[in-house]
């Protein structure tokens, strides 16, 4: 059965291949050179003892299976994240599937200071360039798309890029081959993503919190990774209320990557804080 993400890596490469003809590889590099520092990504979530546990808000107007907001306001959104006091942004630019874009970046990134990650399915270093230009600080590398030795050369690339790289599993069959690499960030994606079918509308809403519990009691590779110091976890998707963070809390997770729950809600500011007070 082809995946969703399979369904995704052929669009992807289409899009390079025409992006590619408007702008190369060799010119991106030199926009590169000239971009200016940004904050760090790991340093801005990583948890420490004096630190609640970390909130990274997302922008992202829609899903496979909802529409999160009629019309998307990238500038206001951030903002009201900002207020908040979550600590980064991840933006979400695949247009098909999330309604994102490039563009939603770079504005994110002329609005606010906080680091950002940028959220997409990375199948070509090109794609990295793409985000350094309009201010990324992070990429999102999903192990789906990589063997082990691919995975370690992305990461290179990515870092030599200039961004962070955050390593995505979603699937426990993915996790020792992430784990092998040693990243610096690692995600855990409560909902499994890599096993969606092509048609993602009906399987979207797949997952639950459990999941980052489940794969940190059940792992000892994963909790000896954890005790290299300055090591970050994250805990992605599926968080939508304060008994969500209370159920993982108390384990050493770093962050967590909030999306569709904080573009739904009324009052996002509220909602954001409310979370942060569960800690």
């Amino acid at each position: 059965m082809k995946t969703f993400l399979e369904k995704v890596r052929g669009e992807k490469l289409l899009d390079i291949s025409r992006d590619k003809a408007i702008i190369s590889e060799d010119e991106l590099w030199v926009q590169v050179e000239s971009v200016k520092p940004t904050p760090s990504f790991a340093d801005s979530i990583r948890r420490n003892p004096e630190q609640a546990i970390s909130i990274i808000a997302e922008v992202k107007a829609k899903a496979p299976s909802r529409q999160n907001v009629k019309s998307l306001d990238a500038a206001s959104v951030v903002l009201e994240y900002e207020n908040a006091g979550v600590k980064a942004v991840s933006v979400l630019t695949d247009e098909k599937y999330f309604g994102g874009s490039l563009k939603t970046l770079e504005l994110v990134r002329e609005t606010i200071e906080l680091p950002l990650l940028h959220k997409e399915f990375i199948v070509d270093p090109y794609q990295l360039l793409q985000g350094r230009v309009r201010g990324a600080s992070a990429a999102l590398i999903l192990v789906y798309y990589y063997q082990e030795a691919e995975l370690k050369t992305i990461i290179e690339k990515t870092e030599e890029i200039g961004l962070e790289a955050v390593v995505e599993c979603s699937l426990p069959e993915e996790l020792p081959r992430a784990l092998r690499v040693n990243p610096n960030i690692l995600m855990i994606n409560n909902r499994p993503i890599a096993a969606i079918p092509s048609d993602p509308s009906k399987t979207y809403d797949q997952g639950d919190v459990e999941v980052s519990a489940r794969w940190w009691h059940g792992s000892d590779e994963l909790r000896e990774w954890k005790t290299q110091p300055g090591k970050v976890l994250i805990s992605a998707s599926c968080i939508s209320t304060p008994e969500h963070v209370r159920h993982i809390v108390n384990l050493p997770y770093d962050a967590f990557l909030i999306g569709n729950a904080a573009m739904m809600a009324d009052d996002r500011i509220s909602f954001l804080k409310n979370l942060m007070c569960a800690n």
